[in-house]
C-alpha cells in the first residue's frame, strides 16, 4: 500500500525495462552474438546506434557470414553487474534515406562534431557495405546483488 499522499510507483520491471533501454541507448560498446553457418557461437564487440527502437550496427567479415545464414542475434551490454540483454530479427538496412540518419546518429555519438570532415560508415580505410537493424523481440535486465528483487523479462509485444 502506498504511503498517505503518495501514489505507487511503476513496477520494478517497468523501471528495470526503461533503465536497459537507456543503457543500450548510451553505450559505446555492443557484444553482439550470432551463430555461424556451422552452428558454433561466435560473439564480438561493435559499435551501434538505437534509432526507432532497434539496434542499428555496422559490420563485416564473419559476423556478415553469420547473418546471411541466421538473422538472429543477442546483443548484451559489457556490465555483469547491471545487465542489459535484448534478442531478436535483425535485417540488412540498404534504404539511402536509414543510412543517412544512422550516419548523423553515429557521427553524434562517436564522432567529434567539430572536425568538420565528412562522416562515412566506414571500417579501417574501407566504407562498411554492411549496416544491420536489430530489432528486439525479447529482452532482459537485472541488476547482480538484488537478482531475486530486481530482474526482468519483457517481449516485444508488450
Amino acid at each position: 500500500m502506498a504511503e498517505q499522499g503518495k501514489l505507487p510507483g511503476p513496477p520494478q520491471g517497468v523501471l528495470l525495462r526503461s533503465r536497459a533501454v537507456a543503457r543500450l541507448r548510451a553505450s559505446m560498446n555492443y557484444w553482439l552474438s550470432t551463430t555461424r553457418p556451422d552452428g558454433r557461437p561466435h560473439a564480438a564487440p561493435v559499435w551501434g546506434v538505437w534509432l526507432d527502437d532497434a539496434l542499428w550496427f555496422g559490420t563485416a567479415g564473419q559476423k556478415v557470414k553469420n547473418l546471411k545464414a541466421m538473422p538472429y542475434a543477442v546483443v548484451h551490454l559489457e556490465s555483469g553487474d547491471d545487465v542489459a540483454i535484448i534478442e531478436g530479427r535483425v535485417d540488412r538496412v540498404s534504404d539511402p534515406a536509414a543510412l543517412g540518419r544512422v550516419a548523423d546518429a553515429y557521427r553524434a555519438k562517436y564522432v567529434d562534431g567539430e572536425s568538420g570532415e565528412p562522416f562515412e560508415l566506414q571500417r579501417g580505410p574501407e566504407p562498411i557495405d554492411c549496416m544491420y537493424r536489430l530489432t528486439p523481440e525479447r529482452g532482459w535486465a537485472w541488476l547482480e546483488g538484488a537478482f531475486a528483487s530486481a530482474n526482468t523479462r519483457w517481449t516485444s509485444e508488450e
